[in-house]
């Protein structure tokens, strides 16, 4: 069974008593999603009726609040009418989902009827003339319940290149990642992988005209997944575990982190209004396998780790930004190792199942640095990649993602900064 609903506020003043004022109406956008549903919908439906006049918030008989939280293809937006009004209720709130890729008229017709939903009942307390509530029951017209799904794939690739006569370089990313997200918990399983080469003209040993090569080649493979689960409002658990191969002259022959921990969010992982606070503290163990041994004489070490990361991030439009900032050791030894890093970042929507994004970190760490006496000096392409032992990190990142969004509309943000 589906009820029409239809609100009707007549635009002429003759249904109301002369000496009544317009609505006093102030749009607060808290958040303003992927579409102009604040920065201009909802002001020109003000705009449109004389029954309504924009107005500061310290003059307005109605603040009209914001929100907009993205799931999928779709803004759920968030509307929260509050008032000090004689007789309608103090607060309402009301949900309604805006398609973002749809044209700004079929946007308009989604959100204006639920814009009238929410202030019919101040008009009416004013103005009760100008106010008409027909609720009609289609005996004939049968609702079934759409088929969804908690399962998402996306893909993310991206790449860098130059090419002259005698120097080419080449870099590439990519990684894809099957995920099931429902109200109470999430998971996901990835694969990723990079590389890159460099190609230049060798140097010419002075003493016997022996050729010192300077081209370089590198590549990382790996796999792994992560979970959460919700306990309750603010607190949630979960944990990733996570294994990678490098090259042979690459850092690791292999690598494997589990990290498990305990995080704390301000707000609700549904929160309407689409906002994100969290800190998580986890406690993790590495096992790790070098291709050069390190200046404490290890070519294999395994130690306990535990680290906070506190995350935070904002939507305008179709514009995302976000920051992450991470604090990481090890338990046992912190001043052998531990990591210290900010990361910001911007993602972009320009289609329906195409994203951009874009970002960079920086990291002041410190960490065992190879065994100088077990590198050939004369290994440019080995020594060329000792860069992991620099105190000072900056890496900078762009990407396109392709994805095929889960249908289930459910909203859980829990341990995204894994």
């Amino acid at each position: 069974m589906r009820f029409l609903v239809l609100l009707m506020l007549v635009t002429g003043v003759a249904y109301a008593e002369e000496s009544a004022s317009p609505i006093r109406i102030s749009v607060d956008c808290e958040d303003y999603g992927r579409t102009k549903a604040c920065s201009a919908f909802l002001t020109g439906f003000i705009e449109a009726n004389k029954l309504f006049i924009a107005a500061p918030r310290s003059d307005a008989d109605v603040i009209l609040y914001v929100n907009a939280n993205e799931v999928a293809l779709i803004d759920k937006v968030h509307l929260r009418f509050v008032s000090k009004m004689q007789g309608p209720p103090s607060v309402i709130e009301l949900d309604v989902d805006i398609d973002t890729r749809a044209d700004d008229d079929t946007q308009r017709a989604q959100l204006e009827p639920a814009f009238l939903r929410g202030i019919a009942l101040y008009v009416a307390a004013r103005h009760p003339k100008a106010v008409t509530v027909a609720i009609q029951a289609g005996d004939d017209v049968q609702v079934k319940k759409p088929k969804t799904t908690p399962w998402g794939f996306s893909m993310d690739f991206g790449g860098s290149g130059n090419y002259t006569e005698n120097f080419q370089n080449y870099n590439g990313f990519s990684n894809a990642n099957v995920s099931r997200t429902t109200a109470r918990d999430k998971a996901t399983l990835f694969v990723f992988g990079n590389g890159g080469l460099n190609r230049q003209p060798p140097l010419i040993d002075p003493d016997d005209g022996s050729e010192i090569s300077l081209n370089t080649s590198q590549w990382t493979i790996g796999l792994g997944g992560e979970g959460s689960w919700i306990y309750n409002r603010c607190y949630s658990i979960g944990g990733e575990s996570e294994i990678f191969k490098t090259d042979d002259k690459g850092q690791f022959a292999y690598n494997w982190t589990s990290r498990f921990g305990l995080e704390w969010d301000k707000f609700k992982p549904d929160d309407p209004r689409g906002n994100r606070l969290a800190v998580a503290y986890l406690v993790g163990y590495v096992v790790e396998k070098y291709n050069v041994r390190n200046e404490l004489g290890e070519g294999f070490a395994q130690y306990p780790t535990h680290e906070i990361v506190a995350t935070g991030s904002v939507r305008k439009d179709k514009v995302t930004f976000g920051l992450s900032v991470q604090v990481r050791g090890e338990i046992i030894h912190p001043m052998r190792r531990h990591t210290l890093s900010a990361s910001p970042n911007i993602e972009v929507q320009i289609g329906t199942h195409v994203d951009i994004g874009a970002g960079f970190s920086i990291a002041k760490r410190e960490l065992p640095g190879p065994d100088e006496d077990a590198i050939d000096p004369s290994d440019f392409e080995r020594l060329s990649r000792l860069s992991y032992a620099d105190p000072l990190q900056i890496n900078g990142f762009f990407n396109v993602r392709i994805h095929w969004d889960r249908t289930n509309g459910v909203r859980n943000d829990r341990f995204d900064n894994l």
